[in-house]
């Protein structure tokens, strides 16, 4: 028998309400016996369920990286809303390539190019984009932008050989704020002679303080400290290149704050952040959850014997059945959250030996 597969010859993935009704049937509660209450129990579940397994801190699925720009005379340093905890930062400078700026809709090309955050070229029709052009063929790995108004975007980062055709190496959607970096990796990028940034937008111009080309980037490690470790600086305010970080865990806004603060030897650098996230809440029953199918039985598991406990229609002569199957299955996909990379163990040391 085939596997059931979408129309795009995909694998199936499964959405919350077929794990509902498979966890459900295990908990003795028939799919054609679902009310809307047991399905907004389930749901509830879901969150529930989703928390107990970020605290696992096994989920590589949600290993992501981020990158997070400084600001100038900024010791805080915002982190994407759906981090749960760090897990590395690294710093990136890179070195700035700069040719002849253009603008194709209006304003002044050269002020997204000066080095002045205090200017910016703010285009006069929507749809445009600002970019430069090299004597020679460069290749440009990462670029940012620093927004001279609020506004939402979807922008192209593209290069040519001869001004006319472009080709795309990513694009992304944002609502930006005055003054707000965005940076992006252009992976594969090749050397060209133009790169631009083309915007598209219904209303917003596109205004832009600073366009950063750059490439040969160097990143070096960043050294996390514990609370202690940041109370006792003395100088909390000293400028610099960031060395240092703590991660503040708030609640809605987690956070770093940095050491030394970013100052102009910074103005340019970001942080290359890799986080655990946080698992996507289910909210609707046609949504697709968010675990890899590696996970799918010990979802289907945890959530049947969550429900069986929970639920006053579910049949509790399962329950120590149901315990069972979650434990098998939550072993083996435990197991299996792996990347067969080598294992370095630090004793931590180095306090006796020097």
């Amino acid at each position: 028998m085939p596997l059931s597969v979408n129309s795009t010859g995909d694998v199936r993935p499964f959405t919350a309400v077929q794990f509902v009704e498979e966890a459900c049937s295990r908990a003795g509660i028939p799919p054609s016996k679902l009310t809307s209450e047991i399905v907004e129990k389930s749901l509830d579940q879901f969150s529930l369920m989703f928390t107990s397994l970020v605290n696992r801190g096994i989920q590589l699925w949600k290993r992501q990286q981020s990158l997070v720009p400084c600001y100038l005379n900024e010791y805080e340093v915002p982190l994407p809303s759906d981090t749960n905890s760090v897990l590395s930062v690294n710093r990136r400078t890179m070195f700035r390539q700069t040719g002849t700026p253009f603008s194709d809709m209006g304003g002044t090309a050269s002020l997204a190019f000066d080095d002045d955050f205090d200017t910016a070229c703010t285009q006069t029709a929507v749809n445009g984009s600002i970019g430069t052009v090299f004597t020679t063929a460069t290749q440009i790995t990462t670029a940012g932008i620093l927004f001279g108004s609020a506004g939402t975007f979807g922008l192209f980062f593209e290069y040519s050989n001869d001004g006319v055709s472009y080709t795309p190496l990513t694009s992304t959607t944002t609502t930006s704020d005055d003054e707000q970096w965005l940076w992006v990796d252009l992976a594969g990028a090749p050397a060209a002679l133009y790169w631009r940034v083309r915007s598209v937008s219904a209303s917003d111009f596109f205004s832009v303080r600073e366009l950063y080309f750059g490439n040969t980037p160097q990143e070096i490690v960043l050294g996390p400290w514990n609370i202690d470790d940041y109370t006792a600086m003395p100088n909390k305010t000293q400028g610099g290149q960031i060395l240092n970080w703590y991660q503040q865990r708030d609640r809605d806004a987690p956070y770093l704050l940095v050491w030394p603060v970013p100052n102009n030897l910074a103005k340019y650098d970001l942080l290359v952040i890799w986080t655990h996230e946080m698992l996507i809440d289910v909210t609707d029953v046609t949504q697709a959850v968010d675990v890899p199918r590696r996970w799918y039985d010990a979802i289907c598991a945890m959530l049947a014997r969550r429900l069986c406990r929970s639920l006053e229609e579910g049949d509790m002569a399962r329950y120590q059945m149901l315990v069972s199957e979650e434990q098998e299955a939550v072993m083996l996909a435990t197991a299996e959250e792996r990347d067969n990379s080598p294992v370095n163990i630090d004793p931590g040391i180095y306090a006796y030996t020097r």
